[in-house]
Formats: C-alpha cells, sequence, structure tokens
C-alpha cells in the first residue's frame, strides 16, 4: 500500500512494487501544437527553433529585418526591394566568421548558416537580374 509524507515543500511518495506492477492510469492531455515560423496571425516566430539562433545572434537585428523585410514583401518579385537589408545582413556575417563561416568543417552544425547564404545569394541573384532587365 503506498502513502506519503510532506517534508517542508516537498511530497515524498511511497509505492509498492505491486503499485508498479500495474499500469498507469495517468491520463496526460495531448500536446499542444507547436508554432512554426509564422504564426497564426501571419507574425514571424522569431524564438522558432527552425532560425537556429539566427534572429539572436550578433547579426540578429540585421537578419531580422532582412527576413521580416521578405517575408512582408508584395513586390512582384518577392523581396527585390530588400536588397539592402540583406547586403547589411551579409556584410554583418562577413564581421563575424567564426560564427558565420559557410566555408566551415562544420558544415552539419552551421547547415542552417549555408542555407541563408545561398538564399542570400539567390534572393542578390534575383534581385540582380530583375535590375538588368530594367536597364
Amino acid at each position: 500500500m503506498s502513502y506519503c509524507k510532506t517534508f517542508g515543500k516537498d511530497k515524498v511518495i511511497f509505492v509498492t512494487k505491486e503499485d508498479h506492477s500495474m499500469p498507469s492510469m495517468v491520463e496526460l492531455p495531448p500536446p499542444e501544437p507547436q508554432p512554426g515560423i509564422i504564426t497564426s496571425t501571419g507574425e514571424i516566430n522569431w524564438s522558432c527553433p527552425c532560425l537556429g539562433g539566427m534572429a539572436t545572434g550578433p547579426c540578429g537585428i540585421q537578419f531580422r529585418d532582412a527576413f521580416s523585410c521578405f517575408h512582408f514583401s508584395t513586390a512582384e518579385t518577392k523581396g527585390s526591394e530588400c536588397f539592402q537589408q540583406f547586403r547589411l545582413m551579409q556584410d554583418c556575417f562577413q564581421e563575424y566568421p567564426s560564427v558565420y563561416n559557410k566555408g566551415s568543417a562544420n558544415v552539419k552544425e552551421n547547415s542552417h548558416i549555408g542555407n541563408l547564404n545561398q538564399t542570400t545569394t539567390t534572393v542578390e541573384e534575383t534581385i540582380a537580374g530583375v535590375d538588368k532587365n530594367i536597364a
């Protein structure tokens, strides 16, 4: 037979071997859905683990500015008006090569950074292509 003792703020439950041999009767509530990168209100979830800490690193402000600009872009070529924000972000990345090194031997550890650099380059190439077509 199990019993409880209270020691100050702690409660200790003593159970017998027979108590442990029976299946648990505890029912847990279903887990709450984890928000992704975009919340149900359409805002950016900066604490999403999918960002890999990019929003809070040494270039977090530049990253958030560039990402926000791209996310909320309404331009015909999405993000084409965000060139300056991506340029500032890339300049900041170059100031911190130990954190944002795309040529790192630890490619798996920094894969989110490599993908971001690739995305930045793709956006810049797209914007450059738009500029050439306009000229």
